[in-house]
């Protein structure tokens, strides 16, 4: 079977017919630009043609889509400025409106919290009053260190100074120590060996007064002594005043002994016979003893070898307290009544004297002050092992050194 040839068609006889007309050429000197691409915003469908034909293309490059809606402020698609028929198609397509300016920003209220201000404010003023506070304890520490270091100083001059005061207060009271020490020993040894009583020492120690006594410690700065020199100076001190007391003790002595002892030392460079022994007496069994009995009057010589006896004594009798006589021994049997004298040393020896007594009791105390003054040192010779007791003028030099060293 023969294939049927199908009628051709005359395109350009129906375009003509359609009312198409081929577009003149462009003019001379008017570029023509090239048909772009189809984009996926544009769409071409066949348009049919007033004769009803329908499959015809569109031309290209011209969209077709709904119209916008009516009423509504759609912004249209922006046009293909390379299109050949955007400068056709601008006319009909509204003008981009203008970007209206930004509305300038409502007013907005705040609302805020009294109490919550409240709180806040306290909590700032809380803090304010701490944070001021710790700022006033740091400079109060930095002003009471600086402050410290320099009442420090100041105390550590005003130490210095008052060290090398009392030093030299203490060289002064150790001259008078040994001035006291010298008066006294001088007296001492006129009254124990040269048998004559120290009539001026009392007057002499009255006038060594050693003023050194607790009112010198006050206001006195102690920052920079010594352990040492400070109990040293303490106990200078407490002795300096238990010597100024003995020392007033022993004047007011020497006062009141003057007279009697003055009158025993005088006695004591004479021979005086005071007692006798009477013989030839004999007990109830017949047993031959003495009696001492005192004189009614002592018997006086210049010395040993002067003394002139008496033919007979007269003496009183110690227990009848009658008076009793008898004559002086020379020589024979001793059952016969009479009398010998007896030594006066050996009754002072036997029997000392309330003036004896005194004496021995001056001399004492007077040894002992120059002891406290001088010291006393180990016996020379002696085997036990005695450590030497320094005195006040050891114990001065001592003080007065370390006073020096303070600084």
């Amino acid at each position: 079977m023969a294939e049927e040839k199908k009628p051709k068609i005359d395109l350009k006889a129906r375009l003509g017919k359609a009312g198409g007309a081929t577009p003149p050429p462009p003019a001379a000197g008017i570029p023509v630009p090239a048909p772009a691409a189809p984009t996926a915003n544009v769409v071409s469908a066949p348009t049919p043609g007033p004769s009803g034909a329908a499959g015809l293309p569109m031309p290209p490059g011209i969209p077709v889509g709904p119209p916008p809606a009516f009423g509504k402020s759609t912004p249209a698609a922006a046009l293909d400025p390379s299109n050949p028929l955007a400068a056709a198609v601008a006319p009909y397509r509204p003008a981009a409106k203008p970007s209206a300016a930004p509305a300038p920003p409502q007013p907005q209220r705040i609302e805020v919290d009294e109490m919550a201000v409240q709180v806040a404010s306290k909590g700032a003023r809380k803090q304010g009053l701490v944070a001021g506070l710790v700022v006033a304890l740091v400079l109060g520490a930095i002003g009471y260190i600086a402050g410290g270091a320099i009442e420090t100083n100041k105390g550590r001059q005003k130490s210095v100074g008052d060290a090398k005061s009392l030093a030299t207060e203490v060289e002064q009271s150790r001259d008078k120590l040994k001035a006291i020490a010298d008066k006294v020993e001088a007296g001492r040894n006129g009254l124990l060996k040269e048998k004559k009583f120290p009539d001026t020492l009392a007057k002499d120690l009255g006038a060594l007064n050693v003023d050194f006594d607790g009112t010198k410690l006050a206001g006195v700065r102690f920052s920079g002594f010594p352990q040492d020199t400070t109990s040293g100076l303490i106990e200078y001190i407490t002795a300096v005043q238990t010597l100024n007391d003995r020392k007033s003790a022993i004047a007011s002595l020497l006062a009141r002994l003057q007279k009697p002892i003055t009158e025993q030392l005088a006695q004591g460079q004479k021979t005086s016979i005071q007692y006798v022994v009477f013989l030839g007496k004999q007990d109830p069994s017949r047993n031959p003893f003495a009696m001492l009995a005192p004189l009614q009057k002592p018997i006086e010589a210049a010395n040993a070898g002067a003394i002139s006896l008496p033919t007979e004594f007269v003496a009183t009798d110690p227990i009848t307290k009658g008076n009793v006589s008898a004559p002086k021994y020379t020589n024979g049997n001793l059952d016969k009544a009479s009398a010998l004298y007896v030594l006066p040393k050996s009754i002072e020896a036997a029997c000392p004297s309330e003036t004896a007594g005194q004496i021995a009791q001056l001399g004492s105390q007077l040894s002992r002050i120059i002891t406290d003054i001088r010291g006393e040192s180990a016996a020379a010779g002696s085997e036990m092992v005695q450590d030497p007791k320094p005195g006040l003028l050891e114990r001065a030099e001592r003080l007065a050194t370390g006073l020096r060293k303070v600084q």
